[in-house]
Protein backbone atom coordinates (compact mmCIF):
# COMPACT_ATOMS: atom_id res chain seq x y z
CA UNK A 1 0.00 0.00 0.00
CA UNK A 2 1.47 3.46 -0.90
CA UNK A 3 1.66 5.18 1.87
CA UNK A 4 0.77 8.96 2.15
CA UNK A 5 2.78 11.97 3.46
CA UNK A 6 1.03 13.31 6.66
CA UNK A 7 1.36 17.50 5.13
CA UNK A 8 -0.65 19.76 3.65
CA UNK A 9 -0.85 19.00 -0.40
CA UNK A 10 -2.05 21.13 -3.17
CA UNK A 11 -4.54 19.12 -5.99
CA UNK A 12 -2.48 18.64 -9.19
CA UNK A 13 -2.26 21.44 -12.14
CA UNK A 14 -4.40 19.03 -14.02
CA UNK A 15 -7.23 19.46 -11.77
CA UNK A 16 -8.41 22.93 -12.31
CA UNK A 17 -9.97 21.37 -15.26
CA UNK A 18 -11.97 18.25 -13.14
CA UNK A 19 -13.02 21.57 -10.68
CA UNK A 20 -14.38 23.60 -13.63
CA UNK A 21 -16.30 20.77 -14.91
CA UNK A 22 -17.83 19.70 -11.90
CA UNK A 23 -18.50 23.19 -10.98
CA UNK A 24 -20.61 23.76 -13.82
CA UNK A 25 -22.68 20.53 -12.92
CA UNK A 26 -23.16 21.58 -9.88
CA UNK A 27 -24.32 24.75 -10.77
CA UNK A 28 -26.66 23.13 -13.58
CA UNK A 29 -28.09 20.85 -11.09
CA UNK A 30 -28.23 23.40 -8.05
CA UNK A 31 -30.45 25.97 -9.95
CA UNK A 32 -32.59 23.98 -12.87
CA UNK A 33 -35.51 26.86 -11.86
CA UNK A 34 -33.27 29.22 -12.58
CA UNK A 35 -32.20 27.85 -15.96
CA UNK A 36 -35.96 27.10 -16.46
CA UNK A 37 -36.87 30.86 -15.31
CA UNK A 38 -33.70 32.52 -18.15
CA UNK A 39 -35.00 30.34 -20.64
CA UNK A 40 -38.81 31.18 -20.28
CA UNK A 41 -37.63 35.05 -20.66
CA UNK A 42 -35.30 34.22 -23.44
CA UNK A 43 -38.42 32.66 -25.08
CA UNK A 44 -40.65 35.20 -25.16
CA UNK A 45 -38.49 38.51 -25.30
CA UNK A 46 -38.08 40.12 -28.63
CA UNK A 47 -35.01 42.13 -27.94
CA UNK A 48 -33.16 39.11 -27.24
CA UNK A 49 -31.45 37.29 -30.10
CA UNK A 50 -28.93 34.10 -30.20
CA UNK A 51 -26.15 36.49 -30.17
CA UNK A 52 -26.91 37.98 -26.91
CA UNK A 53 -27.89 34.59 -25.59
CA UNK A 54 -24.45 33.11 -26.38
CA UNK A 55 -22.70 36.37 -25.06
CA UNK A 56 -24.33 36.08 -21.56
CA UNK A 57 -23.53 32.14 -21.65
CA UNK A 58 -19.62 33.13 -22.43
CA UNK A 59 -19.65 35.26 -19.62
CA UNK A 60 -21.14 32.63 -17.07
CA UNK A 61 -18.17 29.76 -18.49
CA UNK A 62 -15.48 32.26 -17.99
CA UNK A 63 -16.18 33.58 -14.59
CA UNK A 64 -16.28 29.87 -13.58
CA UNK A 65 -12.96 29.27 -15.13
CA UNK A 66 -11.65 32.54 -12.58
CA UNK A 67 -13.65 30.35 -10.06
CA UNK A 68 -11.78 26.91 -10.76
CA UNK A 69 -8.89 28.93 -10.62
CA UNK A 70 -9.24 30.72 -7.26
CA UNK A 71 -10.84 27.49 -5.83
CA UNK A 72 -7.58 25.35 -6.66
CA UNK A 73 -5.35 27.58 -5.51
CA UNK A 74 -6.64 27.82 -2.00
CA UNK A 75 -7.60 24.10 -1.77
CA UNK A 76 -4.95 21.94 0.55
CA UNK A 77 -5.58 18.57 2.16
CA UNK A 78 -4.12 16.19 4.21
CA UNK A 79 -3.85 12.80 5.56
CA UNK A 80 -3.22 12.28 8.96
CA UNK A 81 -3.26 8.54 11.04
CA UNK A 82 -6.56 8.55 11.93
CA UNK A 83 -8.10 11.11 9.83
CA UNK A 84 -8.84 13.15 6.51
CA UNK A 85 -8.52 17.17 6.57
CA UNK A 86 -9.63 19.66 3.93
CA UNK A 87 -8.98 23.16 3.53
CA UNK A 88 -11.17 25.29 0.97
CA UNK A 89 -12.66 28.25 0.13
CA UNK A 90 -12.85 31.14 -2.11
CA UNK A 91 -12.94 34.30 -0.27
CA UNK A 92 -13.85 32.38 3.15
CA UNK A 93 -11.38 29.60 4.12
CA UNK A 94 -12.65 26.42 5.97
CA UNK A 95 -11.07 23.75 7.44
CA UNK A 96 -12.63 20.20 7.84
CA UNK A 97 -11.91 17.28 9.30
CA UNK A 98 -13.19 13.38 9.62
CA UNK A 99 -11.72 10.51 11.36
CA UNK A 100 -12.11 7.64 9.32
CA UNK A 101 -13.80 5.52 11.94
CA UNK A 102 -16.84 8.18 10.96
CA UNK A 103 -16.90 7.43 6.86
CA UNK A 104 -19.49 5.20 5.81
CA UNK A 105 -18.99 5.37 1.70
CA UNK A 106 -16.05 6.33 0.17
CA UNK A 107 -16.23 7.01 -3.19
CA UNK A 108 -13.58 6.70 -6.65
CA UNK A 109 -15.41 8.04 -9.85
CA UNK A 110 -13.05 8.27 -12.85
CA UNK A 111 -15.04 9.95 -15.54
CA UNK A 112 -14.16 10.00 -19.41
CA UNK A 113 -12.19 13.80 -19.34
CA UNK A 114 -10.22 12.69 -15.96
CA UNK A 115 -9.08 9.14 -17.44
CA UNK A 116 -6.61 10.85 -20.35
CA UNK A 117 -4.93 12.59 -16.69
CA UNK A 118 -4.49 9.92 -14.77
CA UNK A 119 -6.76 11.50 -11.68
CA UNK A 120 -9.23 9.86 -9.68
CA UNK A 121 -12.57 11.99 -7.34
CA UNK A 122 -12.43 10.40 -4.20
CA UNK A 123 -15.89 11.82 -1.89
CA UNK A 124 -16.11 10.60 1.96
CA UNK A 125 -19.89 10.17 3.32
CA UNK A 126 -20.80 9.92 6.84
CA UNK A 127 -23.91 8.37 8.37
CA UNK A 128 -26.60 10.92 8.64
CA UNK A 129 -24.99 13.61 7.02
CA UNK A 130 -26.90 15.12 4.16
CA UNK A 131 -24.14 15.49 1.55
CA UNK A 132 -20.93 14.49 1.06
CA UNK A 133 -18.92 15.88 3.84
CA UNK A 134 -15.26 15.85 2.27
CA UNK A 135 -14.34 15.77 -1.39
CA UNK A 136 -10.65 16.02 -3.55
CA UNK A 137 -12.04 16.80 -6.75
CA UNK A 138 -8.73 15.01 -8.57
CA UNK A 139 -5.97 13.31 -7.03
CA UNK A 140 -3.20 10.66 -8.29
CA UNK A 141 -4.46 7.19 -8.32
CA UNK A 142 -2.07 5.83 -5.97
CA UNK A 143 -2.73 8.74 -3.63
CA UNK A 144 -6.57 7.91 -3.68
CA UNK A 145 -6.37 4.03 -3.59
CA UNK A 146 -3.86 4.62 -0.21
CA UNK A 147 -6.48 6.57 1.35
CA UNK A 148 -9.55 3.86 0.79
CA UNK A 149 -6.63 1.62 1.83
CA UNK A 150 -6.57 3.38 5.07
CA UNK A 151 -9.79 3.74 6.04
CA UNK A 152 -11.02 0.95 4.99
CA UNK A 153 -8.37 -0.50 7.31
CA UNK A 154 -10.22 1.81 9.92
CA UNK A 155 -13.24 0.53 9.15
CA UNK A 156 -12.06 -3.37 9.86
CA UNK A 157 -10.85 -2.63 13.67
CA UNK A 158 -14.71 -1.21 14.29
CA UNK A 159 -16.67 -3.78 16.62
CA UNK A 160 -18.42 -5.64 12.87
CA UNK A 161 -19.15 -2.17 11.48
CA UNK A 162 -17.35 -1.85 8.06
CA UNK A 163 -17.92 1.26 5.32
CA UNK A 164 -20.03 0.13 2.16
CA UNK A 165 -17.58 1.39 -0.06
CA UNK A 166 -19.30 3.24 -3.61
CA UNK A 167 -16.38 2.27 -5.52
CA UNK A 168 -16.72 4.23 -9.22
CA UNK A 169 -14.02 3.25 -11.01
CA UNK A 170 -13.89 -0.32 -12.05
CA UNK A 171 -10.82 -0.64 -14.42
CA UNK A 172 -8.66 -2.11 -11.84
CA UNK A 173 -11.80 -5.15 -11.15
CA UNK A 174 -9.76 -8.74 -11.46
CA UNK A 175 -11.94 -11.81 -11.84
CA UNK A 176 -15.88 -11.32 -11.67
CA UNK A 177 -18.19 -13.29 -10.03
CA UNK A 178 -21.23 -14.56 -12.16
CA UNK A 179 -24.43 -11.93 -11.94
CA UNK A 180 -27.08 -12.60 -9.94
CA UNK A 181 -28.76 -10.10 -12.15
CA UNK A 182 -28.01 -7.78 -15.16
CA UNK A 183 -30.42 -5.72 -17.67
CA UNK A 184 -29.68 -5.75 -21.63
CA UNK A 185 -30.34 -2.20 -23.07
CA UNK A 186 -33.81 -2.89 -24.34
CA UNK A 187 -35.02 -2.83 -20.24
CA UNK A 188 -32.77 -0.05 -19.60
CA UNK A 189 -34.31 2.21 -22.29
CA UNK A 190 -37.86 1.32 -20.74
CA UNK A 191 -37.03 1.95 -16.93
CA UNK A 192 -35.50 5.28 -18.85
CA UNK A 193 -39.13 5.77 -20.22
CA UNK A 194 -40.82 5.09 -17.20
CA UNK A 195 -38.54 7.13 -14.74
CA UNK A 196 -39.02 10.83 -13.69
CA UNK A 197 -36.15 12.20 -15.90
CA UNK A 198 -38.60 13.14 -18.06
CA UNK A 199 -39.71 15.91 -15.96
CA UNK A 200 -36.48 17.38 -16.08
CA UNK A 201 -35.62 17.25 -19.55
CA UNK A 202 -38.82 19.16 -19.96
CA UNK A 203 -37.17 21.82 -16.81
CA UNK A 204 -34.06 22.28 -19.33
CA UNK A 205 -35.10 22.30 -23.09
CA UNK A 206 -39.20 22.88 -22.47
CA UNK A 207 -39.07 26.44 -22.05
CA UNK A 208 -35.93 27.56 -24.20
CA UNK A 209 -36.95 25.71 -27.20
CA UNK A 210 -41.00 27.01 -27.22
CA UNK A 211 -40.14 29.61 -28.97
CA UNK A 212 -38.76 27.62 -31.87
CA UNK A 213 -42.10 25.08 -31.58
CA UNK A 214 -44.22 28.15 -31.70
CA UNK A 215 -42.70 29.88 -34.76
CA UNK A 216 -42.66 26.18 -36.36
CA UNK A 217 -46.33 26.17 -35.77
CA UNK A 218 -47.54 29.09 -36.34
CA UNK A 219 -45.63 28.75 -39.74
CA UNK A 220 -47.09 25.31 -40.27
CA UNK A 221 -50.52 27.19 -39.57
CA UNK A 222 -50.36 29.42 -42.11
CA UNK A 223 -49.00 27.25 -45.15
CA UNK A 224 -52.01 24.90 -44.45
CA UNK A 225 -54.04 28.02 -44.64
CA UNK A 226 -52.51 29.62 -47.88
CA UNK A 227 -52.77 25.91 -49.33
CA UNK A 228 -56.56 25.69 -49.05
CA UNK A 229 -56.49 21.96 -47.44
CA UNK A 230 -57.72 23.02 -44.82
CA UNK A 231 -60.74 25.57 -43.98
CA UNK A 232 -58.97 27.54 -40.75
CA UNK A 233 -62.45 29.22 -40.10
CA UNK A 234 -64.14 25.59 -39.89
CA UNK A 235 -61.53 24.65 -37.40
CA UNK A 236 -61.90 27.68 -35.12
CA UNK A 237 -65.61 26.51 -35.00
CA UNK A 238 -64.40 23.03 -33.76
CA UNK A 239 -63.21 23.17 -30.67
CA UNK A 240 -63.27 19.54 -30.11
CA UNK A 241 -60.81 18.99 -32.99
CA UNK A 242 -58.79 22.25 -31.74
CA UNK A 243 -58.54 19.99 -28.63
CA UNK A 244 -57.73 16.65 -30.39
CA UNK A 245 -54.71 18.31 -32.17
CA UNK A 246 -53.45 19.92 -28.98
CA UNK A 247 -53.44 16.87 -26.99
CA UNK A 248 -51.77 15.23 -30.15
CA UNK A 249 -48.84 18.00 -29.75
CA UNK A 250 -48.46 16.98 -26.60
CA UNK A 251 -48.11 13.62 -26.41
CA UNK A 252 -45.97 13.74 -29.46
CA UNK A 253 -43.50 16.38 -27.34
CA UNK A 254 -43.94 13.49 -24.78
CA UNK A 255 -42.85 10.74 -26.32
CA UNK A 256 -40.22 12.64 -27.64
CA UNK A 257 -38.70 13.66 -24.09
CA UNK A 258 -39.12 10.09 -23.06
CA UNK A 259 -37.34 8.33 -25.94
CA UNK A 260 -34.57 10.75 -24.89
CA UNK A 261 -34.84 10.00 -21.09
CA UNK A 262 -34.41 5.81 -22.27
CA UNK A 263 -31.29 6.87 -24.03
CA UNK A 264 -29.48 8.47 -20.99
CA UNK A 265 -30.72 6.10 -18.95
CA UNK A 266 -28.33 3.05 -21.36
CA UNK A 267 -25.49 6.26 -21.10
CA UNK A 268 -25.93 5.88 -17.04
CA UNK A 269 -26.52 2.05 -16.72
CA UNK A 270 -24.78 0.74 -19.77
CA UNK A 271 -23.48 -3.36 -18.79
CA UNK A 272 -25.38 -3.28 -15.53
CA UNK A 273 -24.49 -6.53 -13.27
CA UNK A 274 -25.35 -7.37 -9.89
CA UNK A 275 -22.88 -10.01 -7.84
CA UNK A 276 -22.86 -10.77 -4.27
CA UNK A 277 -20.02 -11.40 -2.79
CA UNK A 278 -19.67 -13.18 0.36
CA UNK A 279 -20.10 -9.76 2.66
CA UNK A 280 -21.74 -7.62 0.01
CA UNK A 281 -23.60 -6.59 -2.94
CA UNK A 282 -21.82 -5.23 -6.07
CA UNK A 283 -23.30 -3.12 -9.11
CA UNK A 284 -21.06 -2.61 -12.11
CA UNK A 285 -22.37 -0.23 -14.85
CA UNK A 286 -21.77 3.05 -16.31
CA UNK A 287 -20.55 4.09 -20.10
CA UNK A 288 -18.28 7.61 -19.48
CA UNK A 289 -18.53 6.95 -15.71
CA UNK A 290 -17.66 3.72 -14.96
CA UNK A 291 -19.15 2.86 -11.92
CA UNK A 292 -18.95 0.16 -9.22
CA UNK A 293 -20.60 0.92 -6.14
CA UNK A 294 -21.14 -1.87 -2.88
CA UNK A 295 -23.40 -2.25 -0.16
CA UNK A 296 -22.44 -4.90 2.60
CA UNK A 297 -25.04 -7.26 3.76
CA UNK A 298 -25.01 -6.26 7.57
CA UNK A 299 -26.22 -2.43 6.61
CA UNK A 300 -29.34 -3.52 4.37
CA UNK A 301 -31.98 -3.12 6.43
CA UNK A 302 -34.72 -2.10 3.56
CA UNK A 303 -35.39 -2.77 0.58
CA UNK A 304 -37.75 -0.23 -1.73
CA UNK A 305 -39.26 -1.34 -5.15
CA UNK A 306 -41.07 1.54 -7.69
CA UNK A 307 -43.34 0.66 -10.49
CA UNK A 308 -44.02 3.84 -11.90
CA UNK A 309 -47.82 4.67 -14.01
CA UNK A 310 -45.97 4.15 -17.65
CA UNK A 311 -43.61 1.51 -15.75
CA UNK A 312 -46.86 -0.37 -14.67
CA UNK A 313 -47.53 0.17 -18.70
CA UNK A 314 -44.36 -1.24 -20.01
CA UNK A 315 -43.51 -3.85 -17.36
CA UNK A 316 -40.62 -2.51 -15.24
CA UNK A 317 -39.55 -1.81 -12.10
CA UNK A 318 -36.70 -0.97 -10.23
CA UNK A 319 -35.83 -1.57 -6.93
CA UNK A 320 -33.36 0.31 -3.68
CA UNK A 321 -31.14 -1.04 -1.20
CA UNK A 322 -32.02 1.31 2.25
CA UNK A 323 -28.24 1.10 4.15
CA UNK A 324 -28.45 1.65 7.50
CA UNK A 325 -27.26 5.67 8.68
CA UNK A 326 -28.12 6.87 5.03
CA UNK A 327 -30.10 10.10 5.09
CA UNK A 328 -33.28 9.73 2.11
CA UNK A 329 -31.94 12.02 -0.66
CA UNK A 330 -34.40 10.59 -3.36
CA UNK A 331 -34.48 13.83 -5.16
CA UNK A 332 -34.23 12.98 -8.98
CA UNK A 333 -30.91 15.33 -9.26
CA UNK A 334 -29.14 14.06 -5.88
CA UNK A 335 -29.78 10.48 -5.96
CA UNK A 336 -25.91 9.08 -5.63
CA UNK A 337 -25.80 7.83 -2.49
CA UNK A 338 -28.23 4.97 -3.17
CA UNK A 339 -27.78 1.40 -4.21
CA UNK A 340 -30.41 1.51 -7.38
CA UNK A 341 -30.84 -1.96 -9.55
CA UNK A 342 -33.05 -0.42 -12.72
CA UNK A 343 -34.71 -2.03 -15.59
CA UNK A 344 -36.03 -4.97 -13.80
CA UNK A 345 -38.69 -6.89 -15.54
CA UNK A 346 -42.24 -7.94 -14.19
CA UNK A 347 -41.07 -12.09 -13.90
CA UNK A 348 -38.10 -10.76 -12.49
CA UNK A 349 -38.88 -8.54 -10.04
CA UNK A 350 -39.00 -11.81 -7.11
CA UNK A 351 -35.83 -12.68 -8.06
CA UNK A 352 -34.25 -9.64 -7.97
CA UNK A 353 -35.67 -9.23 -4.19
CA UNK A 354 -34.94 -12.31 -3.05
CA UNK A 355 -31.43 -12.34 -4.02
CA UNK A 356 -31.27 -8.48 -1.68
CA UNK A 357 -33.42 -10.36 1.05
CA UNK A 358 -31.15 -13.71 0.63
CA UNK A 359 -33.97 -16.30 1.35
CA UNK A 360 -37.70 -16.18 -0.09
CA UNK A 361 -40.16 -14.84 1.64
CA UNK A 362 -44.26 -16.37 1.42
CA UNK A 363 -45.35 -13.07 1.72
CA UNK A 364 -48.50 -13.05 3.76
CA UNK A 365 -52.28 -12.25 2.36
CA UNK A 366 -52.29 -8.08 1.56
CA UNK A 367 -54.17 -6.13 4.67
CA UNK A 368 -55.76 -3.12 3.31
CA UNK A 369 -56.82 -0.11 5.35
CA UNK A 370 -60.64 0.86 6.57
CA UNK A 371 -62.81 1.75 4.00
CA UNK A 372 -63.37 5.40 6.05
CA UNK A 373 -60.47 6.51 4.35
CA UNK A 374 -62.10 6.54 1.12
CA UNK A 375 -65.59 7.96 2.21
CA UNK A 376 -63.94 10.47 4.49
CA UNK A 377 -62.14 11.55 1.70
CA UNK A 378 -64.76 11.34 -0.99
CA UNK A 379 -67.29 13.21 1.16
CA UNK A 380 -64.97 16.30 1.96
CA UNK A 381 -63.29 16.75 -1.58
CA UNK A 382 -67.14 15.68 -3.52
CA UNK A 383 -68.93 18.13 -1.73
CA UNK A 384 -66.90 21.02 -2.09
CA UNK A 385 -66.44 20.49 -5.82
CA UNK A 386 -69.87 20.14 -5.85
CA UNK A 387 -70.72 22.70 -4.24
CA UNK A 388 -68.02 25.47 -7.09
CA UNK A 389 -69.80 24.32 -9.28
CA UNK A 390 -73.28 25.02 -8.34
CA UNK A 391 -71.89 28.64 -7.31
CA UNK A 392 -70.27 29.07 -10.54
CA UNK A 393 -73.48 27.98 -12.48
CA UNK A 394 -75.55 30.20 -10.82
CA UNK A 395 -72.66 33.08 -10.77
CA UNK A 396 -72.38 33.16 -14.85
CA UNK A 397 -74.58 35.11 -16.82
CA UNK A 398 -76.75 32.93 -18.73
CA UNK A 399 -76.36 29.61 -16.50
CA UNK A 400 -73.86 28.75 -18.78
CA UNK A 401 -73.32 24.72 -18.21
CA UNK A 402 -70.02 23.63 -19.61
CA UNK A 403 -68.00 25.28 -16.97
CA UNK A 404 -70.06 23.61 -14.09
CA UNK A 405 -69.74 20.42 -16.33
CA UNK A 406 -66.06 20.54 -16.12
CA UNK A 407 -65.81 21.15 -12.92
CA UNK A 408 -68.00 17.86 -12.14
CA UNK A 409 -65.86 15.89 -14.82
CA UNK A 410 -62.74 16.76 -12.88
CA UNK A 411 -64.87 15.55 -9.49
CA UNK A 412 -65.26 12.32 -10.76
CA UNK A 413 -61.89 11.87 -11.87
CA UNK A 414 -60.33 13.23 -8.42
CA UNK A 415 -63.06 10.55 -6.74
CA UNK A 416 -61.81 7.58 -9.06
CA UNK A 417 -58.23 8.53 -7.67
CA UNK A 418 -58.66 8.81 -4.17
CA UNK A 419 -60.61 5.18 -4.88
CA UNK A 420 -57.45 3.70 -6.49
CA UNK A 421 -55.53 5.41 -3.74
CA UNK A 422 -57.52 3.67 -1.39
CA UNK A 423 -57.21 -0.11 -2.44
CA UNK A 424 -53.64 -0.08 -3.23
CA UNK A 425 -52.73 1.13 0.13
CA UNK A 426 -51.70 -1.98 2.07
CA UNK A 427 -49.54 -4.24 4.24
CA UNK A 428 -48.08 -7.21 5.05
CA UNK A 429 -46.20 -9.29 7.68
CA UNK A 430 -44.88 -11.92 9.33
CA UNK A 431 -42.60 -12.63 12.66
CA UNK A 432 -39.37 -10.57 11.10
CA UNK A 433 -40.79 -8.18 8.17
CA UNK A 434 -43.04 -6.42 7.58
CA UNK A 435 -44.42 -4.86 3.83
CA UNK A 436 -46.59 -1.33 3.22
CA UNK A 437 -47.76 -0.88 -0.59
CA UNK A 438 -49.02 2.48 -1.64
CA UNK A 439 -49.65 4.40 -4.65
CA UNK A 440 -52.28 5.03 -7.48
CA UNK A 441 -51.94 4.04 -10.70
CA UNK A 442 -47.75 2.50 -10.30
CA UNK A 443 -47.36 1.50 -7.05
CA UNK A 444 -44.39 1.55 -4.29
CA UNK A 445 -43.50 -1.36 -2.13
CA UNK A 446 -41.12 -0.96 0.82
CA UNK A 447 -40.03 -4.14 2.91
CA UNK A 448 -37.98 -3.62 5.94
CA UNK A 449 -36.62 -6.38 9.22
CA UNK A 450 -38.87 -5.29 11.92
CA UNK A 451 -35.86 -5.05 14.09
CA UNK A 452 -35.11 -1.42 11.98
CA UNK A 453 -37.85 0.39 13.55
CA UNK A 454 -36.59 3.10 15.36
CA UNK A 455 -40.01 4.58 16.41
CA UNK A 456 -43.62 4.10 15.65
CA UNK A 457 -46.61 6.58 16.92
CA UNK A 458 -49.94 6.19 16.78
CA UNK A 459 -52.05 9.00 15.70
CA UNK A 460 -55.89 10.01 15.75
CA UNK A 461 -58.22 12.57 14.74
CA UNK A 462 -61.65 13.25 16.29
CA UNK A 463 -62.91 11.56 13.21
CA UNK A 464 -60.96 8.31 13.66
CA UNK A 465 -61.69 8.17 17.55
CA UNK A 466 -65.32 8.35 16.40
CA UNK A 467 -64.84 4.99 14.25
CA UNK A 468 -62.46 3.25 16.92
CA UNK A 469 -59.36 4.01 13.68
CA UNK A 470 -55.99 5.30 14.19
CA UNK A 471 -53.10 5.83 11.71
CA UNK A 472 -49.42 4.38 12.09
CA UNK A 473 -46.37 6.38 11.29
CA UNK A 474 -43.27 3.97 10.79
CA UNK A 475 -39.71 5.79 11.19
CA UNK A 476 -36.85 3.75 9.89
CA UNK A 477 -33.19 4.62 9.21
CA UNK A 478 -33.83 5.97 5.56
CA UNK A 479 -37.39 7.39 6.38
CA UNK A 480 -41.01 7.42 7.73
CA UNK A 481 -43.05 5.10 6.23
CA UNK A 482 -47.51 5.40 6.94
CA UNK A 483 -50.13 3.30 7.27
CA UNK A 484 -53.83 5.30 7.96
CA UNK A 485 -57.10 4.16 8.99
CA UNK A 486 -56.47 1.01 10.32
CA UNK A 487 -58.69 -0.26 13.53
CA UNK A 488 -57.32 0.63 16.55
CA UNK A 489 -56.68 -2.68 17.67
CA UNK A 490 -55.02 -3.51 14.79
CA UNK A 491 -52.70 -0.24 15.55
CA UNK A 492 -51.73 -1.09 18.63
CA UNK A 493 -50.67 -4.82 17.94
CA UNK A 494 -48.21 -3.53 14.74
CA UNK A 495 -47.13 -1.18 16.91
CA UNK A 496 -46.45 -3.37 19.64
CA UNK A 497 -44.86 -5.96 17.42
CA UNK A 498 -42.53 -3.25 15.93
CA UNK A 499 -41.16 -2.34 19.16
CA UNK A 500 -40.84 -5.63 20.78
CA UNK A 501 -39.05 -6.79 17.58
CA UNK A 502 -36.49 -3.53 17.95
CA UNK A 503 -36.21 -4.05 21.71
CA UNK A 504 -35.12 -7.72 21.54
CA UNK A 505 -32.93 -7.02 18.60
CA UNK A 506 -30.76 -4.49 20.36
CA UNK A 507 -30.57 -6.71 23.80
CA UNK A 508 -29.17 -9.35 21.83
CA UNK A 509 -26.96 -7.19 19.45
CA UNK A 510 -28.55 -8.07 16.27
Amino acid sequence: MTEIESTWKALPVSAVGALYINGIQRFVRENLIVFFGAGTGFAVSESLGWREFGLGAGLVLLAGLLVALIYHRRFRYRVDEDSVRVRKGLFEQQELKVRFERVQNVGFSQPIYLRPLGLIRVTLETPGASQTEVSLPGIASADATALRDMISGAAGRRNGAEQSVDTENVAQAQTRPPAAFSTSAADLFKYGMASNQIWILLAIFGAPASNWVESRVSSWVDEISTSGLVDMEMLSRAPLLLALLVIVLILSVSLLLMALSGLLAIVRFSGYRLTRETDRFKSHFGLLDIREKSLKLSKLHGIETVQTAVGRMLGQWHAIGHQAGAVQLEQAMNNDRRFLIPGIGDGRLETVVDTLRGRSWDVPAWNGIHRRFRSMLWGRIGLSLAVAALLIWFLLPGHVAWPPLAILGINMLILGMIHLRWRRWAYAFDGRRMRIRSGIVGQKIVEFDLASCQQVEISSSPYQRRHKLASLTIRLPHGEQAIPYLPREIADEIANRLLYRAESSAEHGL
